[in-house]
């Protein structure tokens, strides 16, 4: 379904479908990216609606141009979310989309059970070599984050980066770089964090990580054998690993 906001078209994946008696699992995408990163998670529609998805201004089926900051972003999902009832309403955002939703916690007046990080951690810092990369050609950047993501060959993986935009990933990506949170909020914040990064992630700085745990008092979960996209790489697991960290 679409919706207008501030004058764009934008794109509702599944909202349509929402039942406010079920449990309600809104997945924020990361750079370039939009609501086809989902399609391959499956959880029980008796007690989860189908995964709810939010294609960004410039994204996907969604009108207009992308934004520069974060900040722009998250006050973007505030305006799209204002008019929706949740009784169950759990957050998950892929690498950008992490950040994103650390920024969204504490600023949504709806209430969050929890907010999941895949493929994400703060901060953000991405190699002058992807950023020259996607300032070129957001092809070029897709080939990078291919190459140094993707554990698992995926046929096809190329597809879901955007390819007629014009410097559609080169923006998203310095909107991670540029991202600086506040560091009392996180540790101050109340909404329960889980990061689920892969083993063989090479995007994710590996003492980041370590450092953002510390601070934030996050829950972490390791999925074996997969590298930035576990929505891609090992759907299945995933979709296990998320019902079980809800229901349990």
């Amino acid at each position: 379904m679409y919706k207008n906001i501030n004058n764009q078209r934008i794109y509702f994946h599944n909202f349509e479908n929402i039942d406010v008696n079920k449990k309600s699992l809104l997945f924020i995408p990361g750079a370039g990216l939009d609501y086809r990163y989902v399609r391959a998670l499956r959880f029980d529609g008796i007690m989860f609606n189908p995964p709810l998805v939010i294609d960004f201004p410039g994204h996907g089926k969604s009108e207009g141009k992308g934004f520069k900051s974060i900040e722009e972003y998250s006050l973007f999902m505030i305006d799209a979310l204002e008019d929706w009832d949740f009784n169950d309403l759990y957050i998950f955002g892929h690498s950008m989309g992490g950040l994103i939703g650390l920024d969204l916690i504490n600023k949504l007046k709806i209430p969050i059970n929890a907010l999941f990080m895949i493929g994400s951690v703060y901060p953000i810092r991405v190699a002058d070599s992807l950023l020259n990369a996607a300032k070129s050609a957001n092809s070029l950047s897709a080939d990078f984050i291919i190459k140094y993501g993707v554990h698992k060959r995926l046929i096809g993986m190329k597809n879901v980066f955007p390819e007629d935009k014009n410097m559609l990933m080169y923006y998203d990506l310095t909107a991670c770089n540029n991202y600086h949170a506040d560091i009392s909020v996180i540790k101050n914040n109340q909404v329960p964090i889980t990061i689920i990064n892969g083993d063989k992630d090479k995007l994710i700085n590996k003492k980041h990580e370590k450092e953002f745990l510390n601070i934030s008092c996050a829950k972490k979960i390791e999925m074996k054998d997969v590298g930035h996209f576990p929505f891609f790489e090992d759907p299945n697991n995933l979709s296990e690993i998320i019902a079980a960290e809800i229901t349990n």
